[in-house]
């Protein structure tokens, strides 16, 4: 237990430094003026949408570079060149994928015009956008260097780098949007600057470093060969149509409070930042697990397989609990913080009371299924558990969000994406039992 909060505490405080950066970024937009604080968020969203397939691909890296670790115990020569394999093939994907994908931001204007959004809300929207593409490949790139770093038990860099981020973007991006009036765009820039120099920092560090110089890109460029991007996206394309089904579930709960009111639909995106925040703190633990696992998949200790995932488990579950416990218990809290009925009123209070604790139910599911997937990963096993999320989300999640909104309003849609990830849950943690004991059978067959 002690290796997994050695491991996942500091990748948890480096997603909860991202989110203080989105949050900083926010903050700036709405100082600009209330129409680019929109078309920013709405930029933002496309370009989320669009990065989350490539870092789909590219980000499960470190589960490569984890099971090549494990292999490199028993065989170091073969574990090390698998390392040196997977390094390169996501360098080439991110370069590859950045080049496509900044491409089809040309298409963005028609199709949010078609989504009915307003054309003077997408004309600042694209100046951001536009601006925002050129931080796309650093970030895949510095996405390469932790799942390295990471796996060789390096996650204190990992912290530092988020926190430089924010200390390097932050009057960067107030520079150029403010002291330079570029507005929204000079926003944009500053991430992208911000993320160059990050990364050329953050490069510098880690090949610097004896035990990472061995399997820098620049190396044995004879190795370069496209086939070395295919372990990447038969792994990759998976997990992003998995992570495509989960935010098809996030975000049909978004139209149908919508279509309550306005205020439901407020108090929804205030549940979300809340689901959010508690997903970022699961994402520390479950990424470490991935990586811990991913290890003892490659030594073939399936033993240790066995122990992380139940150890984790203990972990997510106590620590959302407790979570839940306390927002369930002081929703109070929640309004203060985002200033709601600051008229004196009571009115959305008391619904974010009634709604809570449905929500507070779906930090823990959600932990369950977040979990139980990244353990899967890190046995390479992806295809099947992309099956069971498109049966959770969508077969039981979005059916049973409409069916109870009907009767109970937005704790109704809440409820129905509990049951998303519950059902989600549940059938991915069954997964895990099923391939660990199988594994298990596998190895005593063998040794018989």
């Amino acid at each position: 237990m002690k290796n997994i909060l050695k491991l996942a505490l500091p990748l948890t405080l480096s997603q909860l430094i991202a989110m203080a950066l989105v949050l900083t970024d926010v903050w700036m937009m709405s100082r600009i003026s209330v129409a680019d604080l929109a078309a920013g968020g709405l930029g933002a969203s496309v370009y989320s949408f669009v990065f989350l397939i490539a870092s789909s691909a590219v980000g499960c890296v470190a589960n490569l570079i984890a099971i090549a670790y494990g292999q490199s115990i028993a065989r170091p020569e073969y574990g090390r060149e698998q390392i040196r394999f997977a390094v390169k093939g996501a360098v080439m994907l991110s370069v590859l994928l950045s080049v496509l994908l900044s491409f089809s931001f040309m298409f963005a204007p028609q199709l949010l015009l078609k989504a009915q959004q307003s054309p003077e809300v997408i004309e600042i929207a694209m100046l951001y956008l536009h601006a925002l593409k050129w931080a796309m490949l650093p970030t895949l790139l510095l996405l390469v260097l932790r799942g390295l770093t990471s796996t060789f038990g390096d996650v204190r860099s990992v912290m530092l780098m988020s926190i430089v981020t924010v200390i390097v973007n932050v009057p960067i991006s107030y520079l150029l949007a403010f002291t330079l009036d570029w507005g929204i765009a000079g926003l944009g820039y500053g991430t992208a600057i911000a993320a160059w120099l990050v990364l050329l920092g953050y490069g510098l560090w880690v090949f610097n470093q004896q035990k990472y110089q061995r399997f820098a890109p620049w190396l044995n460029l004879q190795e370069y060969t496209p086939k070395l991007m295919l372990p990447l996206l038969s792994m990759g394309a998976p997990i992003a149509f998995a992570s495509m089904l989960e935010h098809g579930l996030i975000y049909g709960g978004t139209l149908m409070a919508g279509m309550i009111g306005v205020a439901s639909l407020a108090l929804h995106q205030i549940l979300l930042q809340c689901l959010s925040f508690t997903w970022n703190i699961n994402f520390g633990f479950a990424q470490a697990a991935a990586i811990l696992v991913g290890k003892e998949y490659g030594a073939t200790n399936y033993n240790g397989i066995t122990a992380i995932a139940k150890k984790s488990f203990v972990i997510v579950s106590a620590l959302s609990f407790v979570i839940a416990a306390g927002f369930a218990i002081w929703p109070e809290s929640v309004a203060s913080l985002f200033q709601l009925d600051s008229d004196g009123g009571h009115e959305l209070t008391d619904i974010l009371s009634s709604v809570i604790w449905v929500v507070a139910l779906c930090f823990v599911v959600d932990a369950w299924q977040l979990l139980a997937i990244n353990i899967l990963r890190g046995m390479k096993i992806v295809v099947v558990p992309t099956i069971m999320t498109a049966i959770g989300y969508w077969a039981f999640g979005l059916p049973a969000a409409w069916l109870l909104m009907k009767a109970f309003g937005l704790a109704g849609i809440w409820g129905g994406i509990g049951i998303g990830l519950g059902v989600t849950g549940i059938l991915l943690l069954a997964q895990v039992i099923f391939e660990t004991r199988r594994f298990q059978q596998g190895a005593e067959m063998q040794t018989a």
